[in-house]
């Protein structure tokens, strides 16, 4: 088993240490995040019934519980592994749980899903939510795919979400990374089309594709902390409405021009 990318690993624990100083998320984006994800897991998954739950990336966890859904996961099954690259992530969202669900017999691991410690097949559900999204080049995702079929048992679900490339404000959100605004390094990503073909490629079956999460977000969170200014609590309230209005979009056929990220279910196929 390889060891993890310890220049990989030292970046997000530096990440984690200033992210955790300045990074808001914003309340009403962050409980659409949350809410968006437990409706399309309930939507393409048993949770009660799976024996043993892997979650990709803990970076919510830890830095901005409010938009993490797996608080959420485990008041129904807490047989959940948690693992992420950084141990300082690891470790806060470790806390984070105790404080959120206490009596939780989940798992933190601190490991690189490029090389995940876990023997084949050991998995019933996989949830990876924007974690394959963040490398330098495809091959890398391909790695990342490859592992977590690995470890997925026969008749397991992986559920996958990565950033959407066709996007109408991609080349803004591109363009804004180029410039070194971003908080931490956004990588590359596939289309659809592209994850659908990746999937197949590391043996699975893939049964169903969205889009989800229907903000502009290159200027959502820019807006919000403009208007933030007036009246938090009531424009709050009005935010929540139009956000989950503006989910509506994923039942319309341009749903890939309008979300922020592209979705998969996938199945491994018993033998």
């Amino acid at each position: 088993m390889k060891k993890a990318d310890n220049r990989k690993t030292k970046y997000w624990d530096l990440i984690a240490e200033d992210v955790a100083k300045r990074y808001e998320f914003g309340e009403p984006l962050a409980e659409q995040y949350r809410s968006v994800h437990l409706n399309l897991i309930a939507r393409w998954t048993d949770v009660k019934s799976s024996r043993r739950i892997l979650k990709t990336d803990l970076f919510a966890e830890a830095l901005d519980p409010s938009r993490a859904f797996l608080w959420d996961v485990l008041k129904i099954n807490s047989s959940v592994v948690g693992f992420d690259i950084s141990a300082d992530i690891t470790c806060k969202a470790k806390m984070r749980a105790l404080q959120y669900v206490p009596n939780s017999r989940a798992e933190y691991m601190n490991c690189d899903v490029r090389h995940l410690p876990f023997a084949d097949d050991s998995f019933d559900l996989i949830i990876s939510d924007s974690t394959l999204d963040h490398f330098q080049d495809k091959d890398e995702i391909a790695t990342a795919l490859a592992e977590l079929s690995r470890i997925l048992k026969p008749g397991g679900t992986l559920v996958i979400t990565m950033d959407n490339k066709a996007n109408l404000t991609e080349p803004l959100f591109r363009l804004w990374i180029f410039m070194g605004l971003s908080y931490f390094f956004i990588g590359k990503t596939y289309s659809i089309g592209e994850l659908r073909e990746a999937l197949a490629g590391v043996g699975l079956s893939v049964t169903d594709t969205t889009a989800i999460i229907h903000n502009p977000r290159f200027f959502a969170r820019r807006i919000i902390a403009l208007l933030h200014r007036g009246n938090p609590t009531r424009f709050n309230r009005c935010l929540r409405k139009a956000l989950f209005a503006l989910d509506g979009l994923e039942k319309t056929r341009t749903k890939y021009l309008t979300a922020q990220f592209i979705a998969a279910r996938a199945v491994k196929p018993s033998e």
